[in-house]
């Protein structure tokens, strides 16, 4: 059985101190596009409330601010300490967006407060236990009628993936990856409380942004 210290989704040193240029040089510009696309799948309203777990280096805060206006928010959750510094330094002029050092993996301070939870390239580095551990934070923190957005891989057979993207994907990625590509998601988050109701797929299908509600 697979572990969390397997897992390469907290990333600490040079990497992290460098992590949104390593991902612009390293994707020749193609990452920030596509980011900025998947942000504006979400459909961000202008009060929004949104919890941005694992926020990383604030720039997926950054990008979501654009669409907030006066009353919403961002609140942003990273227990990494150098992804911290780097949220605060880079959302310090935002007044609406501020950061939360704590892991997702406990239990946040968060009920029925937020529109939509986002985790994003994050969630297939846990284990299936800790998973649960943050779909269950989610709930609490999302309203009733809110979404849980994950930006993550899709579900793909990697076998049947080109060469240079299986030896890509094996260099790259943990153990967890690889498990979590094969899970049917639509099925595990109806077991855990959710629904699938919207999804958008890029690059070969190997990447998805998915909506989720809280099941009625």
């Amino acid at each position: 059985m697979l572990d969390q210290s397997v897992s390469k989704v907290e990333v600490k040193g040079f990497a992290a101190r460098f992590y949104d240029q390593l991902l612009k040089w390293g994707s020749l510009g193609k990452y920030e596009r596509f980011l900025k696309e998947a942000i504006a799948k979400m459909n961000i309203k202008a009060d929004d409330a949104i919890l941005d777990l694992g926020c990383g280096t604030g720039k997926n805060a950054c990008l979501m601010a654009r669409y907030l206006g006066e009353k919403g928010r961002i609140v942003g959750v990273e227990i990494g300490e150098e992804m911290a510094t780097q949220f605060e330094k880079n959302c310090s002029h935002l007044s609406n967006v501020s950061l939360l050092r704590q892991s997702f993996l406990e239990t946040l301070p968060f009920k029925k407060e937020f529109d939509k939870v986002l985790l994003s390239f994050v969630f297939h580095g846990f284990t299936q236990d800790n998973r649960r551990k943050i779909i269950d934070n989610a709930r609490r923190a999302l309203k009733d009628d809110g979404q849980l957005i994950v930006l993550d891989f899709n579900e793909f057979d990697l076998s049947e993936k080109p060469l240079w993207f299986r030896i890509g994907f094996k260099t790259i990625e943990c153990p967890l990856a690889f498990e979590y590509i094969r899970i049917n998601w639509k099925e595990q988050l109806k077991e855990w409380g959710f629904e699938i109701f919207e999804e958008d797929v890029w690059f070969m299908s190997t990447l998805r942004l998915f909506k989720a509600r809280i099941k009625g």
